[in-house]
Formats: C-alpha cells, sequence, structure tokens
C-alpha cells in the first residue's frame, strides 16, 4: 500500500506536521508538505466564501499531487483541548473508521464516565443534506474538503486531527501520540 502523509493544509498547523513527520519511517509513508497553506481560523460570515474558495483550490492541487500514487491520503491537523490530548479520525469510509476504532461495545461506550471513554472519535463524513446525527461511535459531520477528495475512488481520504492541550507545534508526547494514530492507521488500512 502507497501511503501520504499531508501537512500544512492550514499554515498554522505546518509545525507540528513537521515533527509528526520527522520521526515516521518514510519507506512507509511519503509526505506532501503544503509550505503555504491557508489559515485554520474560522472566517467571518463575510469571508466565508473566500475561506471555501481557498480549501476547494488547495485540495484540488492535492489531488493532482496524489491521485494514481497513493492508495491512502493521511490528512494531518492540530486543534487544541486543554483538558487534554485527543483525537479525531475524520473520513467518508464507514469500513475502515470501524478497523481504526476496533470493535468497541457501543451501548458501553455510551454510557461509560468521560474519562473512560478512548481519547479517540470517529467523524463519518456526509453529503451536506444528510442530518448530522450520532450513530454510535461515529459522529455524522460535514466539511469544506470537497468530496472529490473524501469520497474517491482512487485512492482513500483520512483525516486526522489532533487535538493538543495548548496551541502551538506541540510536545515530544503530542507527536508521539498522532505517530502512534498515523501506524494504527498504515497497519487498518492494509486489512
Amino acid at each position: 500500500m502507497r501511503a501520504v502523509l499531508l501537512i500544512g493544509i492550514h499554515r498554522e498547523e505546518l509545525a507540528f506536521g513537521e515533527a509528526v513527520a520527522a520521526g515516521l519511517d518514510p519507506a512507509r509513508i511519503a509526505l506532501l508538505r503544503i509550505p503555504m497553506g491557508v489559515s485554520g481560523t474560522r472566517p467571518s460570515a463575510a469571508q466565508a466564501f473566500y475561506y471555501r474558495t481557498n480549501h476547494r483550490e488547495i485540495y484540488s492541487q492535492v489531488l493532482t499531487q496524489v491521485r494514481g500514487r497513493y492508495d491512502l491520503v493521511l490528512d494531518l491537523h492540530a486543534g487544541v483541548n486543554e483538558p487534554g490530548r485527543c483525537a479525531d479520525w475524520i473520513a467518508g469510509d464507514r469500513r475502515l473508521l470501524a478497523r481504526l476504532l476496533g470493535d468497541w461495545d457501543t451501548a458501553a461506550l455510551a454510557s461509560a464516565p468521560p474519562g473512560a471513554r478512548p481519547p479517540v472519535r470517529g467523524l463519518l463524513l456526509t453529503a451536506p443534506d444528510t442530518p448530522l446525527t450520532v450513530v454510535a461511535p461515529l459522529v455524522r459531520t460535514h466539511t469544506v474538503i470537497p468530496k472529490a477528495i473524501w469520497r474517491n475512488d482512487a485512492f482513500r481520504y483520512l483525516g486526522l486531527e489532533v487535538y493538543l492541550p495548548a496551541p502551538g507545534p506541540g510536545t515530544g508526547p503530542d507527536w508521539a501520540f498522532a505517530r502512534g494514530l498515523i501506524e494504527q492507521a498504515l497497519i487498518c488500512a492494509e486489512t
């Protein structure tokens, strides 16, 4: 399987992506670095059109770089969750999300106290006209990422949003957490 790690779509996240990528085996996963990404800051209502247009353009360029070259596109992002490190897997491929999340007992998971829940959620990408609902253990969501990226017959798309305890490029444990999830994705995508 040919996999690529995409970093820097949001310019504020590039340093985190660089640090994570530095500890990965380049023989197992290639790196596609976007050196001049778009801002990850949510726009005002007046700027929303340009925000969506800029995202669409960057991902259109990514599409030309990955189609026919890779079987798995891992799109790494970073956010902030002050209570502690956690992550979201984001994909339109329900089976891949199920493999990543494992065979959890969804009833037990739903009734578990917050501290006992795994620090990783699955977000299932759907079309904008699909209701946003919880399909345990997945949450349906929409994205500004073009459907040609996240629902493509030529490759599988898997977004990974790692939430750090503080803004910035993260620390060694943050990078190790992200690398572990990426390694898990490589194993799950091969099966």
